[in-house]
């Protein structure tokens, strides 16, 4: 997710203006297999937090057994081969609104596990936080192998570190944004659609609020072995998987959505004056550029 509009940077998981306008991230295919990221594949670390995942913990109202859909974060120490600086926020959260499984690419019938359209679960990316997002039941699912996942993402939340540099002073600080991500998006009781922004930066014990729209989103090279589309309105990671789904499964299954989220803001440090290396430094109109704001990889497991 990118940089700043006007004052504030934004990020996002993640300009694209046009429908089904892709990115690329990490040279993605469509085929089967985990996305473990080149060895920073996150394992949820120790000490898991669970939430609810509010309105998609439902799921079917069937008998069988149930199908539970995690999304589990790890702030594991991650290879970055990009050559920018980096820091992990303070807090970081988004919200996701469905999940769609595919036999192949270009599947004909895929598998809608699910989609709360306007609403969302809010998704935790602290170190070892566990959200719950959905429960299925197997009787409802078809007998089928599915290689690839689409996961939609409606707005992300953020707190990272910076330093204004305002009439000679340096003013340490940080910034609390919000970007909608998908269009048609319920967000703090407002209904909102993509590009809409709300940036906050407190500093020497003031605060300054900026909103609007049509915010920027980051530029993404390759890593992780996923795909960042927007699609339709909606803001879209594709990422390969080998699922296989039984509708006559006995007992439980978690299916657990992992993401490494360390030091995932990324920007490219200038040579200003004032300006350090490794510090996210900002006047009140420019910034220095955020090239890569989201997950560094996905993987999947069953358990």
């Amino acid at each position: 997710m990118n940089a700043m509009r006007a004052f504030l940077p934004v990020s996002v998981l993640l300009s694209l203006a046009a429908c089904s306008s892709k990115v690329p991230v990490g040279g993605f295919e469509g085929g089967g297999g985990q996305a473990d990221g080149g060895g920073g594949q996150s394992d949820g670390g120790g000490g898991n937090t669970t939430t609810d995942g509010g309105g998609g913990s439902g799921g079917s109202t069937s008998s069988g057994a149930n199908i539970e859909i995690h999304m589990r974060s790890s702030t594991a120490p991650f290879a970055h081969m990009d050559g920018l600086s980096g820091q992990t926020p303070s807090l970081h959260r988004s919200g996701v609104r469905s999940l769609t499984l595919f036999r192949q690419l270009g599947d004909p019938e895929p598998l809608e596990v699910f989609d709360f359209g306007q609403d969302s679960v809010e998704v935790d990316y602290a170190d070892g936080a566990d959200t719950l997002i959905y429960t299925a039941k197997a009787g409802d699912l078809p007998e089928a192998t599915f290689t690839v996942a689409r996961v939609v993402h409606t707005y992300v939340k953020y707190k990272v570190s910076a330093s204004m540099h305002y009439m000679g002073f340096t003013i340490p600080g940080e910034f609390d944004n919000m970007q909608v991500m998908s269009d048609g998006t319920l967000v703090d009781g407002q209904l909102r659609d993509a590009g809409y922004y709300e940036y906050e930066f407190t500093g020497a014990s003031q605060t300054f609020p900026v909103s609007g729209t049509n915010a920027p989103v980051p530029e993404y090279d390759a890593g992780g072995g996923f795909s960042v589309v927007f699609e339709n309105g909606e803001w879209a990671y594709y990422f390969p998987v080998t699922l296989p789904v039984n509708p006559g499964l006995a007992t439980d299954v978690s299916v657990v959505l992992g993401v490494n989220m360390h030091e995932s803001f990324r920007w490219q440090d200038e040579t200003m004056p004032g300006y350090a290396t490794g510090i996210f430094d900002v006047t009140p109109t420019t910034f220095e550029p955020v090239l890569r704001f989201g997950a560094n990889s996905f993987s999947l497991t069953l358990e």
